[in-house]
């Protein structure tokens, strides 16, 4: 009867012992005379169990020879060593048999748990966890350009936190932050919460409401990360508005108080106040114009920086009306000065919009399915325009009604009632639109199938349209600014008491 093998173990590194191969022993002349001898003597029972299995261990531990461990032992009752095990390791010690038949044998006595194998694990080394100490946070900084001191009372005053590791030189997330403004005297002007950046980075604005704002106000911002605080003061001013602001369109100024529709039914510009800026639901009839002696069928309205010209064009005599006000922003001090013919271009003009500078004008016309790019000689002055440019915008829509553009003018939105969309593009020269390329579009048509003018608001978070179905001004908000893919409809404004038919918008 021969001793049992389940006491002792054979100790395999993994990494450096595979599953079992067709070349079991990697030659004859890699296995040392010793092994053979232990292996001889052990079948003749000349040495116990240990010596026998110490030779095995350094076939496996050097790669001479390989077996496979198995998941499940079959023990069934076997509990000793068979004796033609014995046997074959006798005769592999004398050569008498091929290596396969010897390594038959030991993977035998593995798979029945005869021969006990312990399987050792590479440790694995975790890293070390550094603790992290400090970070950095950066308040309106350099890399903002728009981020500036001061703001005008219902302009907008923008933020941006940007927060770093402790080398600060990578942006990181996780840090809890909180952003407020102050007046200097400590009053809450406006809490915005507990704010979390996305890449290390977190931009916001605000609409500075009133002129409670007036003169001198703080913005704080406390960050804490890992237990360490801290708090960033930027003290900005705000300014009177000195009413120079300008179109939601443009983009280059703008309150957001004031809101103008072209309305086609009454041939007049009819005038809201809006209590809370760039809110259509706050919006309340102020006053209207009419324009009836100039033409039978306005399209659309725009307005100059100053808000001391208004413009309009008409597609009963294909023209642009240049009217002064007296006031600004009061339609009803209007006063009619020039027109300029846009026939040559289009024989159905549907919009129109100004680039911040006044130097530029375009046109959008329904029959010709373009835009129409004029330079004006002197600013804001219709009688020196003069034809530029052309882009044929067929493939989007077929029936422009509306047309605005980005701040910087490196984008151009144009609202259709054939696709009843926003078509969105990159222009890769500033206000010139023979340089732009379309990207993409938003339907409209859910709120309404025959949209008639287009505005957004200076920061490109919110867009207007113009419903001609619905006679209503719909608001919609962009997550992303200037990016009519990421807007979604948040409520409408009924004007249907003053006009049934807008015709365009100018906010």
């Amino acid at each position: 009867m021969y001793n049992l093998l389940s006491i002792l173990s054979i100790l395999i590194i993994i990494s450096t012992v595979p599953l079992v191969s067709s070349e079991v022993i990697r030659g004859e002349s890699t296995v040392p005379d010793w092994v053979k001898n232990t292996a001889g003597w052990w079948a003749s029972e000349q040495i116990d169990d240990s010596a026998f299995l110490q030779g095995i261990q350094y076939l496996i531990k050097e790669g001479i020879m390989i077996v496979e461990i198995p998941t499940e032992i079959d023990s069934e009752d076997t509990e000793e060593v068979p004796g033609w095990v014995k046997n074959t390791v006798g005769w592999w010690a004398e050569d008498k048999i091929h290596d396969t038949t010897f390594v038959s044998g030991i993977q035998y006595l593995i798979s029945k748990g005869i021969m006990v194998v312990e399987q050792e694990v590479e440790e694995v080394v975790e890293e070390e966890v550094v603790e992290i100490k400090d970070f950095y946070m950066e308040v309106n900084g350099g890399s903002c350009s728009y981020c500036v001191n001061w703001a005008y009372v219902w302009d907008e005053y923008y933020l941006q936190i940007e927060t770093y590791d402790e080398q600060h030189g990578k942006y990181i997330d996780g840090v809890e932050i909180s952003a407020k403004i102050i007046s200097k005297g400590g009053e809450l002007r406006h809490d915005f919460g507990e704010v979390a950046t996305e890449d290390g980075i977190y931009k916001n604005s605000i609409i500075i409401p009133s002129m409670d704002w007036y003169a001198g106000n703080i913005l704080s911002v406390t960050g804490t990360y890992y237990g360490v605080e801290k708090t960033i003061e930027k003290e900005f001013e705000v300014f009177k508005n000195q009413g120079g602001g300008s179109s939601g369109s443009s983009g280059s100024g703008g309150s957001g108080l004031k809101m103008f529709i072209a309305g086609n039914q009454g041939n007049d510009i009819i005038q809201y106040t809006l209590a809370t800026a760039w809110d259509v639901s706050s919006a309340s009839l102020e006053d209207s114009f009419s324009i009836a002696s100039e033409d039978g069928m306005i399209s659309g309205v725009a307005f100059s920086n100053s808000g001391k010209k208004m413009f309009m064009v008409g597609n009963d005599n294909d023209s642009v009306f240049e009217y002064t006000l007296a006031t600004a922003w009061d339609v009803s001090s209007a006063s009619f000065v020039d027109s300029f013919s846009v026939a040559s271009e289009g024989s159905s003009p549907s919009d129109l919009i100004f680039s911040k500078s006044g130097k530029k004008m375009f046109v959008t016309d329904n029959n010709g399915d373009e835009v129409n790019e004029y330079t004006l000689a002197t600013a804001w002055d219709v009688s020196s325009a003069s034809f530029e440019n052309t882009l044929d915008i067929s493939n989007e829509e077929l029936f422009p009604t509306g047309i605005a553009f980005s701040k910087s003018g490196e984008k151009m939105f144009i609202l259709g009632a054939h696709g009843d969309d926003v078509n969105e593009y990159t222009l890769a020269t500033a206000w010139d639109v023979s340089s732009a390329s379309f990207v993409d579009s938003f339907s409209v048509k859910s709120q309404d199938a025959g949209p008639n003018g287009i505005a957004f608001s200076k920061s490109g978070k919110k867009m207007f349209i113009a419903g001609n179905n619905s006679d209503s001004i719909l608001e919609y908000t962009l997550a992303t600014a200037w990016d009519v893919s990421s807007a979604s409809f948040v409520d409408s404004f009924s004007v249907a008491s003053e006009d049934t038919a807008p015709n365009g918008m100018f906010l």
